[in-house]
């Protein structure tokens, strides 16, 4: 973390701070790009918290690097496993979009901190799920999330007919060749029985039987 905003957090969790403040809180920042700094969103979050009197416990600043991609979230994968040992109550966040890489993980995420009695606030939607409106608001997520995932499974559905109806095939290659049934057929006139042939041409006794299904006799 930048040294000057550094300094600009902590000076939220001195001493003569914490006398007044009412909940200990956890501050977590991402970027959806490289390039990105998470500068302005800390200094923000940090006044919001001090208004609020919120001590600041925590803080977790992820960044995209060029080894790092996008998805990668190793400051919120520790973000939860702090929560689990209660050292704060409710996590500040920017917007709820920095949160989960998909509304299906944003849900993931929620529900895990709802789980272990942590909260969030989100400064941009100025959603606060300890709060009957935010609450109200991290069911309309899981909603959405189902909506989404029901919308895109009957998408794929859709694809599926469509391509059926123009002749496409799904499933595995059929390894049932022209020559393949042929040679099938050869050895079965040469008197092999069907496990022998199944053997010699390193297939099933399955294969076999509908190679000959499909050779008149």
């Amino acid at each position: 973390m930048n040294k000057h905003i550094e300094q600009i957090v902590k000076s939220y969790a001195e001493d003569d701070v914490l006398e007044d403040t009412v909940l200990d809180v956890a501050v977590y920042v991402r970027v959806s790009t490289s390039g990105q700094t998470t500068e302005n969103q800390l200094i923000e979050l940090s006044e919001v918290c001090e208004r609020n009197k919120w001590h600041i416990t925590n803080v977790y600043n992820e960044t995209i690097s060029g080894t790092k991609s996008v998805d990668e979230r190793a400051e919120l994968n520790r973000l939860l496993q702090d929560v689990s040992r209660k050292e704060f109550s409710k996590v500040v966040v920017w917007s709820v979009d920095r949160v989960g890489r998909s509304m299906k993980h944003l849900v993931t995420v929620l529900s895990q901190l709802k789980d272990l009695g942590c909260d969030i606030y989100s400064y941009k939607q100025a959603i606060d799920t300890s709060t009957t409106m935010g609450s109200s608001f991290f069911h309309m997520v899981g909603i959405f999330a189902e909506l989404e995932n029901n919308m895109r499974s009957e998408r794929q559905k859709i694809g599926i007919r469509r391509a059926l109806d123009n002749g496409a095939k799904f499933g595995r290659k059929s390894i049932m060749t022209d020559a393949l049934v042929q040679s099938v057929v050869d050895l079965r006139r040469k008197g092999l029985s069907m496990r022998g042939i199944a053997t010699k041409l390193d297939v099933s006794t399955t294969v076999v039987q509908k190679s000959l299904k499909t050779t008149p006799p």
